[in-house]
């Protein structure tokens, strides 16, 4: 496909479904102003230049392990020190939710956020897996600050990261005995994909990053480790360290290269193989939802990265300005991911909002919990957002967003307990009854904000209410589809309206058209 795209009010409006959680007719009528080339570096470089959040305020540097054992450590004391961090990394798990949501729905320059997003899917870590909550604030800072950066230096901060390593078990792999996960997940879902390494691949790669643990900060005094404690009882900090004696210095051969390879040395190989670029740019040229059944747009986004050394913005640049992109068979084909709905919803209809758990649990119910995809393998996208669970819930979104009350089908279907209950019954017993209050703090620190959103008809509308009721269904399918609406949706619409006080007009159409198999498309 070499002609261009055509460019209008209609295109943009299409881009900025894609690029920024949606946008307003005005902000593509504004868009639509500027060539293509010109608006797509314009939002990409509101991204570059966009300062980072203020971090939550329970992040410490340097961080404390109140878990941490000694030898003097009573029994009873551990119990009740792991009760209380256990209740604390609940609570900073759920306000680093909202954190992140609140930032999602404010922020002036959207398209980091969605790139942040993309990459939160791709360099997966599982809250579930971890009990530490600080290392999941540090990786989503990670992901942010090279969103639209060198895909290298992206792949080195997330790998020599506590999260990472600590997920991935990494931080205890040592010459003696080789940890393979990170290097087998770095080939098959970071880098290289499946069928474009082997397992001796592997195995080296394994060999080359020993050495790296979590310590604590240099020159921090440390007091000896209780022997057989697990390891969240002995972690003295969350800082990446290279430990020289527990590497295998030795000869490697990573795809075909062979020498006496660390960490970084293997990250330089596999961030630059071929087949890096084009796992990469089929990625991207999925997440964003453009039809290219031949691959030759994801073959050009990969040209473009392999000719940047690695520079995603310079990618995802050939990617916003393709034909393959603007074609009628990528135009509200895309189902919203569940983050791409709230978000867009609070951002389309300006309601004024406070990220409360409540509401980040909305993103759960409907199958994307922030930081806690299902597995090392991220959130697989597309239809698999829709379910009988979780489409009732999209439904019922309005109940939470006007009503302040819980959706149908508000928690999430699936369980986050993955591991082996003790053999020993009264230990078992002592596990399921934690456990048990944990889950109930959870679900009584969520739920005590409630809601916390306004909607304002002037606001949600964007303009003077118009009189007529086909008028305002016009205006506000324009303002929230990013597909044209079936003409029996329209007509229900209009005679709906028509039903109620003209107070009422403007919330009632909203919440309607939210719940139309129309307003899940981007």
């Amino acid at each position: 496909m070499t002609r261009e795209p055509v460019w209008d009010v209609s295109a943009a409006s299409h881009l900025l479904s894609r690029t920024s959680f949606g946008g307003t007719p005005q902000q593509a009528e504004r868009l639509a102003a500027r060539p293509l080339k010109d608006a797509v570096s314009a939002l990409i470089e509101d991204a570059q230049r966009a300062p980072a959040p203020q971090k939550p305020a329970w992040v410490k540097e340097p961080w404390v392990n109140t878990e941490r054992v000694y030898p003097e450590t009573t029994n009873e004391e551990r119990m009740e020190n792991h009760r209380k961090a256990g209740e604390r990394q609940s609570r900073e798990r759920n306000e680093l939710r909202c954190w992140w949501i609140d930032h999602a729905i404010r922020t002036p320059a959207p398209l980091r956020e969605v790139m942040t997003l993309f990459w939160h899917g791709h360099f997966t870590t599982e809250a579930r897996r971890m009990s530490v909550a600080q290392p999941l604030y540090t990786q989503n800072a990670a992901l942010r600050a090279h969103a639209l950066g060198n895909f290298r230096d992206l792949l080195e901060a997330v790998a020599l990261d506590a999260a990472m390593m600590m997920y991935l078990n990494m931080e205890d792999s040592d010459a003696k005995k080789p940890n393979e996960n990170f290097a087998r997940e770095l080939l098959e879902l970071f880098t290289l994909g499946i069928g474009n390494y082997s397992e001796t691949d592997i195995k080296e790669i394994a060999r080359a990053l020993t050495g790296w643990t979590l310590s604590a900060p240099f020159g921090t005094k440390t007091r000896p480790l209780v022997e057989g404690a697990p390891r969240a009882f002995c972690r003295d900090g969350l800082v990446p360290t290279f430990v020289k004696d527990k590497h295998d210095a030795g000869e490697k051969t990573v795809l075909g290269k062979t020498g006496r390879f660390g960490a970084k040395e293997v990250l330089d190989i596999v961030a630059t193989h071929p087949a890096t670029a084009k796992f990469v740019a089929g990625k991207l040229v999925a997440f964003f939802g453009a039809a290219d059944p031949k691959n030759e747009l994801r073959d050009r986004v990969s040209e473009a990265f392999t000719a940047s050394k690695g520079n995603i913005a310079s990618a995802l640049a050939v990617l916003l300005t393709a034909p393959e992109f603007f074609a009628k068979e990528s135009r509200g084909t895309l189902i919203k991911s569940p983050v791409h709905l709230l978000v867009g919803t609070c951002r389309l209809l300006d309601l004024d909002v406070t990220a409360t758990p409540s509401l980040a649990q909305v993103t759960a119910a409907m199958g994307q919990e922030l930081f806690n995809p299902p597995n090392v393998k991220g959130w697989p996208g597309g239809r698999d957002w829709i379910s009988s669970g979780t489409l009732a819930v999209r439904y019922h979104l309005p109940e939470a967003l006007f009503d302040g009350t819980e959706p149908g089908g508000f928690e999430p279907l699936a369980t986050d307990r993955f591991f082996a209950l003790p053999a020993d019954e009264t230990a078992r017993r002592d596990l399921i009854k934690r456990i048990q209050a944990a889950d109930q703090l959870r679900k009584t620190e969520r739920k005590k904000d409630g809601f916390k959103v306004t909607f304002t008809p002037a606001k949600a509308i964007g303009e003077k209410v118009p009189e007529k009721a086909e008028v305002l269904v016009d205006v506000l399918l324009a303002r929230l589809l990013a597909v044209p609406s079936r003409p029996d949706t329209k007509a229900a619409l209009v005679d709906a309206v028509n039903q109620v006080e003209p107070a009422e007009r403007v919330k009632l159409a909203c919440r309607l058209i939210l719940m139309t198999p129309e307003y899940q498309l981007a």
